[in-house]
């Protein structure tokens, strides 16, 4: 991989606590987190006033928050009671953060079907991606969409909205089967929908728009789009389309879903490293059945990183460690054969949801599975790299110009001083950062016969973090390992069982 590591410097200042401060919660570029989690608690429960202080409160900026760190080392540092019970441990804490310095990568290059651009700052191309084609875009020739008497209104505004952007975006949409339902009730979804698919088994997509929040509703419909009668299926709350001012842009967002959940396309980045199959791996618990585990797991079909293949395991109760790793590389590594008529020559893991007192285990299970894997092709040896992921930490960064402090830019790299003496590993901060304080992500190299630098690592890992493509723009973990984690959460969550082998090559669970 070219690539010149040392595109711009960063003073840091890093703070890694015990304790649990309100001010790092805070909103990250992939959704809500436990700061809109409160937040929907007050908003229910509790009164505007406090709703706007906790806000306030959760939201602070890099400035006030290291003020706040400051003066907590200032105040144990001058109690009698703190410093004697930390001579008790033996331990002194120090009364300043510590200052070291980063590293920035250089911004990537969008690629779309005849058009590509060099991200902004803010690493968000949510325009340029409904103004130009996607890579490839599927045509939609045959789709119904499900809908109860009284939101036909809205049914409508949305097909015809769907007419009027999908063109720029280089989609083509028929005009859909119209399933006008009596009523909202779940049977008569389920009734209906299964009715159309077996009168019209060349449906390429069901598309339902519901009412309130209905979880069991949701549930139905993917069970039985996604075990029973496997088709992409797409749900949309009535009141998401019901603001004619934001229908347009919703209206792009959902087709541009749509799009990837048929097999398309949608964007891509340079990735100088021929035959490179890159795997997501991520672990869900299914509380529901007694807490019996669901991995995720999705690998890379082709060069450029655009087409996977996807594949759940069910394991026994709080069994992280997984045993059917080999099944599903497997079969991915046959579905690669069968797309490139070859095998790919690096593979590189990102292993998510590992804690370091897991570290060991991983190296001595999970990678010799993937290693008696290779066996099963005659003369094939390929180069591996095996990474964990790690997003639960305590670790914060942030960048420090003369006495101010602020958060640092996607891309800023930091691997030295607070890593690890006994694994290669840095940390990233891929995602941009409105509000509060951001947390960057661990990255640990546990195994690498593949001959990628720790900058190869980096820059490889950076660049995934653009291929989320359920969002325009960067996000805190690379996107198989995103991939996974919906698929593992809908399997165990919704589902409670495999989705269909139909499916698999396509991004059904986004």
């Amino acid at each position: 991989m070219n690539c010149c590591s040392l595109h711009g410097c960063v003073q840091l200042t890093v703070t890694a606590t015990l304790l649990l401060l309100l001010g790092q919660l805070s909103w990250g570029a992939e959704g809500p987190s436990s700061a809109s989690f409160l937040q929907d608690l007050l908003a229910r429960y509790g009164d505007n006033e406090t709703l706007t202080d906790l806000t306030m409160h959760i939201n602070v900026s890099g400035e006030q928050h290291t003020n706040s760190l400051k003066q907590l080392l200032k105040n144990i540092n001058t109690s009698e009671d703190a410093l004697t019970e930390l001579g008790r441990w033996g331990l002194v804490i120090g009364s300043e953060i510590l200052l070291c310095e980063g590293r920035t990568l250089p911004l990537e290059t969008i690629s779309l079907q005849s058009a590509s651009f060099v991200t902004s700052a803010d690493v968000q191309w949510s325009r340029e991606v409904v103004r130009d084609a996607s890579i490839s875009c599927i045509p939609l020739n045959c789709w119904a969409i499900f809908y109860p008497r009284r939101c036909s209104e809205q049914a409508e505004e949305l097909v015809a909205t769907f007419g009027k952007v999908s063109g720029p975006m280089g989609l083509r949409l028929d005009r859909p089967i119209r399933v006008e339902l009596r009523d909202d009730r779940t049977e008569t979804y389920v009734k209906s929908i299964h009715s159309q698919l077996t009168s019209e088994p060349n449906v390429q997509l069901v598309v339902c728009i519901i009412t309130g929040n209905r979880d069991d509703l949701y549930g139905a419909i993917k069970k039985l789009c996604s075990v029973q009668s496997p088709v992409p299926s797409q749900a949309i709350n009535v009141r998401t389309i019901s603001q004619p001012q934001k229908l347009r842009s919703i209206a792009q967002k959902i087709l541009l879903q749509i799009n990837a959940k048929l097999g398309g396309e949608l964007w891509s980045v340079n990735i100088p490293l021929k035959q490179l199959m890159v795997i997501g791996v991520d672990v869900h618990h299914d509380a529901s059945r007694g807490n019996r585990s669901v991995m995720g797991f999705v690998a890379s079909l082709n060069g450029t990183l655009t087409r996977w293949y996807s594949r759940v395991v069910f394991q026994m109760p709080n069994e992280e460690i997984i045993n059917g790793f080999r099944i599903c590389l497997l079969a991915s590594l046959q579905k690669y054969f069968e797309v490139n008529h070859n095998l790919p020559e690096k593979i590189v893991v990102y292993r998510d949801g590992v804690s370091d007192g897991q570290l060991k285990a991983v190296e001595d299970f999970e990678i010799p599975q993937l290693l008696k894997c290779f066996e099963t092709f005659p003369r094939y040896e390929p180069k591996m790299a095996f990474i964990v992921v790690q997003k639960r930490i305590s670790t914060t960064l942030y960048s420090c110009s003369g006495d101010r402090f602020g958060t640092p830019p996607p891309g800023t790299i930091l691997d030295h001083t607070v890593t690890n003496k006994e694994w290669v590993d840095f940390y990233l901060m891929a995602h941009h950062i409105r509000q509060g304080c951001g947390l960057p992500t661990h990255y640990i190299s546990v195994y690498n016969t593949a001959n990628l630098s720790p900058d190869h690592l980096q820059r490889l890992t950076f660049k995934m973090c653009h291929m989320y493509w359920n969002w325009p723009g960067t996000i805190r973990v690379p996107a198989p390992c995103k991939y996974a984690h919906k698929l593992a959460f809908l399997s165990g969550q919704v589902l409670h069982s495999e989705p269909a082998i139909q499916l698999s090559d396509k991004l059904h669970f986004l």
